[in-house]
């Protein structure tokens, strides 16, 4: 069909798949699956449809340098309701068919690698960030001679113009858009918001911490709402009176995005829109990598452009041409050189050579979607490693807090005599998730770890020596969080 053609935007109907069905706790009530179909598969529902305020958190985590220090990085998320997160995944599923039509048209398809299905042509499966960065890796060594450069947009969820994103909207499904189209990209662009710990607060879900310890704030009545299968936060009077402030004794706690520019992060449609917003740039630089030898891959807000080079071209061109090009997309958005790592490979008599030219990256090897690379070896990236470090520990406490609070009244020398360090440490090892943007809920540190060997099977790879502690530091782990489990939760 050719670009710009006008196509049926409700052609078949949508059916959810299991991530679609919500669970979590909202304003909204539980809704049946085959109601949330009617609503989602209905343009006049939708176009009718009165969309909850999100609910935002923030996700925090540590993240650690080389020289000891550490900087506190904060991601806002921000989640719908379960009638709505069922709408954007119906659009979602609408628009990601036309989006991967169109990068088969413009010869694409290996451009933008985030948030799709990407099949892997030697193997059954889709590619995950493992086969992805090989791809990256393996092209530096079949040029030999070249420069990588690696750039970060900055807060790129937040920077997107409206307008851009009507305009490609628009040219996806070849029309003005429809007023059920209108509705969604409305609720994603002026969307409003309400802070989730605000909510509770008002709502007087926390229970007061009478424990002296900050840590042990528990949210004594969600917890019970959770383990009675309820899903409604709050009745719809209250959400009127307290949230939305039509008792004068509650301000009201909506926020509103006011701005042209920015979508929240974390809605079921978010990372499409991310993805198809910058079709035109993706289609520009891969050509432009294409016609010069190289190669280009863009993850989200993270640019990787591999290129050959000769003794006197400019390290920097490909840098200069990413913030030039990146500026025609949005007023707010920004490459920021601090955001860029500039390296280059050239081919010695030992072999392929790493030096770093640009930016604060890594000094000893290109980093790129987990792993790090340096002409010679590949390994897992040393802030990979920490956060699976963190997330056994945080397994291994949570497991024992679970089971001293359950059977605390049996006494401290029945627990620790029936407490299964043995079984403990095996899950630490095989039952972990790896959270990863790609899916693969059922892997495991170590089962990624295992993969990614096979996967680089022919590079020079230290992946089980890297893990060896998580296998050695198992049990040890498993006692002492069990011992901090007893001594704060059981007196």
């Amino acid at each position: 069909m050719p670009i710009g053609a006008a196509t049926p935007t409700h052609a078949e109907n949508w059916t959810p798949r299991e991530k679609d069905v919500k669970r979590y706790l909202h304003f909204d009530r539980h809704i049946p699956i085959a109601e949330l179909v009617r609503l989602a598969n209905s343009p006049e529902a939708v176009a009718a449809n009165s969309f909850y305020p999100l609910l935002r958190f923030k996700e925090e985590w540590v993240k650690f340098r080389k020289d000891a220090s550490s900087k506190k990085k904060v991601r806002p998320l921000r989640y719908s309701a379960r009638r709505d997160a069922a709408i954007f995944a119906r659009y979602r599923a609408l628009l990601s068919k036309k989006y991967e039509r169109r990068l088969l048209e413009l010869g694409i398809q290996d451009a933008p690698i985030a948030y799709r299905r990407i099949a892997n042509v030697d193997k059954p499966g889709n590619k995950s960030n493992i086969e992805l960065s090989r791809e990256v890796f393996e092209k530096i060594r079949e040029l030999g001679r070249c420069v990588v450069t690696v750039v970060d947009i900055k807060s790129y969820f937040e920077s997107l113009d409206h307008c851009l994103i009507r305009v490609m909207w628009e040219d996806l499904i070849g029309e003005p858009l429809p007023a059920d189209h209108e509705a969604v990209f409305r609720a994603l662009t002026r969307y409003t918001f309400v802070d989730r710990d605000a909510v509770f607060k008002r709502l007087e879900l926390y229970k007061k911490n009478t424990s002296g310890n900050r840590k042990d704030k528990r949210m004594a009545k969600i917890d019970s709402m959770r383990t009675q299968g309820h899903r409604q936060i709050c009745s719809p009077k209250e959400f009127r009176d307290r949230i939305c402030g039509k008792d004068p004794k509650y301000p009201s706690l909506i926020q509103k995005n006011n701005k042209n520019y920015g979508i929240p992060q974390g809605t079921p449609i978010s990372d499409l829109i991310a993805n198809f917003y910058l079709l035109n740039f993706d289609a520009h630089l891969h050509r432009y990598c294409c016609n010069g030898g190289g190669l280009y891959r863009r993850y989200s807000d993270d640019i990787v452009i591999v290129m050959p080079f000769s003794e006197g071209d400019n390290l920097l061109r490909e840098k200069n041409l990413l913030q030039h090009e990146i500026a025609k997309y949005g007023s707010k958005l920004e490459i920021q050189n601090r955001k860029v790592t500039v390296a280059r490979f050239d081919v010695t008599p030992s072999g392929l050579q790493f030096s770093h030219v640009f930016g604060d990256g890594v000094r000893n090897g290109l980093e790129y979607l987990g792993f790090e690379f340096n002409g010679r070896i590949v390994k897992i990236k040393n802030s990979t490693l920490s956060n699976a470090w963190r997330k056994l520990k945080r397994f291994a406490y949570g497991h024992a807090r679970y089971f001293v609070k359950r059977y605390r009244e049996k006494g401290a020398v029945w627990l620790r005599s029936n407490y299964d360090y043995a079984e403990i440490e095996f899950r630490m090892l095989r039952d972990v998730t790896f959270n990863q943007d790609i899916g693969y809920k059922t892997w495991t540190f170590i089962k990624y770890s295992r993969r990614a060997s096979r996967t680089f099977s022919d590079f020079d790879r230290i992946f089980s020596r890297q893990t060896r502690r998580y296998r050695y530091k198992a049990a040890e782990i498993a006692v002492q969080c069990f011992d901090k489990a007893m001594k704060i939760h059981y007196r």
